[in-house]
C-alpha cells in the first residue's frame, strides 16, 4: 500500500508541475496564418438572341432571278418598252446556299487552367448538322437541312477587361432547300445552337 500511496502522490505533483508550466505567462509569440485569395474563373460570351439567314432572290431563285436593268420609254398613247421575258422558270433552289464566315460570338474572361487559355467551340444537334422545320414544327415536312462549319480554337483568356481584344468566333453555314417546300420561318426549338467555352 506504501507504494502506491508514493506512486500515486509522485503522479499528482507531475501534473501539478506540467500545469504551471503551460500556464506561465509569454512576453512575446509570433504565429504566421498564410494568406490566399482564390480569384474564380468567370468566362462571358456575347452572342445573340436568334440568328436568321435571309437569302437574296438572286440565290434562292438563280438565274431565273428578275433582273431589272431594262430602261423602259413610253408614249401617251400607252405603249411602252416591253419588259424581257425571266431567264428560266422562277422555281426556289433545291441545292445548296453556303455563307461566308459569320462572327456569331465573342468572349472575355479568365482560366483557372494551367495553360492560362480558353478553349471554345460550337456545336448543333450534338455535331455539326441539324435540321429546321417550318415554324418550328417538328412534325412538319417542309424543312431546311443546316451544316456548321464553326471556326473555334483556344487562345490565351483576354481577362474581364471589355476594352481589350476578345476571342472571336466564327461560323460558315450551309443550308440545303431541297425540302423547303412552303415560304415561312424555319427553326428548331430542340436543336440551337450551342456554344461552349472552358478554361484550360
Amino acid at each position: 500500500m506504501k507504494k502506491n500511496f508514493l506512486l500515486a502522490a509522485f503522479t499528482l505533483g507531475a501534473a501539478s508541475l506540467a500545469n504551471t508550466l503551460f500556464s506561465a505567462p509569454v512576453r512575446a509569440l509570433d504565429v504566421e496564418v498564410k494568406l490566399q485569395v482564390e480569384v474564380p474563373e468567370v468566362i462571358y460570351i456575347q452572342t445573340y438572341e436568334s440568328l436568321t439567314f435571309r437569302p437574296t432572290s438572286e440565290e434562292y431563285l438563280g438565274s431565273a432571278a428578275p433582273v431589272n436593268d431594262t430602261v423602259g420609254f413610253f408614249s401617251s398613247d400607252g405603249t411602252i418598252t416591253p419588259l424581257p421575258d425571266p431567264s428560266g422558270d422562277l422555281t426556289p433552289t433545291t441545292g445548296d446556299i453556303t455563307t461566308g464566315n459569320i462572327l456569331v460570338y465573342r468572349i472575355w474572361g479568365t482560366s483557372s487552367g494551367t495553360g492560362g487559355q480558353i478553349q471554345h467551340s460550337v456545336e448543333i444537334n450534338g455535331g455539326n448538322t441539324g435540321t429546321l422545320y417550318l415554324d418550328g414544327d417538328t412534325t412538319s415536312a417542309a424543312n431546311v437541312g443546316v451544316t456548321i462549319n464553326a471556326l473555334g480554337g483556344t487562345a490565351t483568356a483576354p481577362g474581364l477587361n471589355t476594352s481589350a481584344d476578345p476571342i472571336e468566333g466564327s461560323i460558315a453555314f450551309t443550308f440545303n432547300f431541297a425540302n423547303a417546300s412552303s415560304a415561312g420561318t424555319y427553326s428548331n426549338p430542340n436543336q440551337p445552337l450551342t456554344i461552349t467555352a472552358t478554361g484550360i
